[in-house]
């Protein structure tokens, strides 16, 4: 197997993912919603110790460490070295062993070495539809015979989308101050794209801008690109495991490896 590093495609990865998307997800992402998050993965999976899951991306490892605490042995891959520092330093303090590796999700060419490829908290989108596709293949290709994809991202139904632009802003109190992180976006329905436009201002610091786009899928369209990319058996799920619905909070699909 090996991993190799890919271009961008226009996407600004390292300021997009970076110290101060973990500061301000920092109170979403909490334990509790780690653990419930880690609890729906492994009832779905019907987790059983010695099942090879590929994390991937990892981000910071708070899925990954989970999952390997509950026996699962666990492979975390991605591109952030922030990120992974972070991953390996929490697996190393609660005692959990974590295979965390640098690379790049859209150059993947691992071989059959997987029972669970899992993707999750919206992470498939950000490229061309051309490379999104070609990355499901490559999932596909990582699994062993019979092995399965879970794939969480944003239900559509459940987005107020617009085609003129709105915002959505986080705020984060620190000693240093208050610092703002604001969405500016628009949805194109002939591209099936959320555009946006980034800023983060944090007290004493020049404003960062940052554009980025998200492919989002209705549940038809995602099932039509997972079978064309090999997948079978796929079913769909709401964030507590429940069959999905329009008014799911989120979408889990799971689909197979034949």
């Amino acid at each position: 197997m090996s991993i190799t590093e890919g271009d961008t495609n226009g996407f600004a990865f390292d300021e997009f993912f970076d110290s101060d998307y973990l500061d301000f997800y920092a109170a979403e992402l909490n334990d509790e919603t780690n653990d419930n998050e880690a609890h729906t993965i492994a009832e779905l999976l019907q987790l059983h110790p010695g099942l090879k899951i590929l994390d991937l991306p990892c981000g910071h490892g708070r899925i990954a460490r989970r999952l390997a605490a509950m026996g699962a042995a666990v492979t975390g891959i991605d591109r952030s070295e922030l990120f992974l520092n972070k991953a390996r330093s929490e697996a190393a303090q609660h005692g959990i062993e974590v295979d965390y590796r640098t690379g790049d999700m859209r150059t993947l060419a691992f071989d059959s070495e997987f029972d669970v490829v899992l993707n999750w908290f919206t992470s498939f989108g950000y490229e061309d539809d051309n490379t999104l596709r070609s990355l499901l293949k490559r999932m596909h290709r990582a699994l062993a015979p019979g092995g399965r994809l879970l794939l969480e991202t944003i239900n559509l139904h459940q987005q107020n989308l617009h085609s003129h632009e709105t915002f959505h802003t986080k705020e984060l109190v620190t000693e240093e101050g208050t610092h703002f992180l604001i969405d500016r976006s628009y949805y194109d329905p002939h591209d099936g794209r959320i555009h946006a436009r980034r800023s983060i201002t944090r007290s004493g610091k020049p404003t960062r801008m940052i554009p980025w786009q998200l492919r989002i899928f209705p549940l038809t369209e995602l099932k039509s690109w997972l079978h064309d990319a090999g997948f079978t058996n796929v079913q769909a799920f709401g964030p507590d495991s429940e069959v999905f619905r329009c008014d799911s909070e989120r979408l889990i699909v799971v689909a197979q490896r034949q």
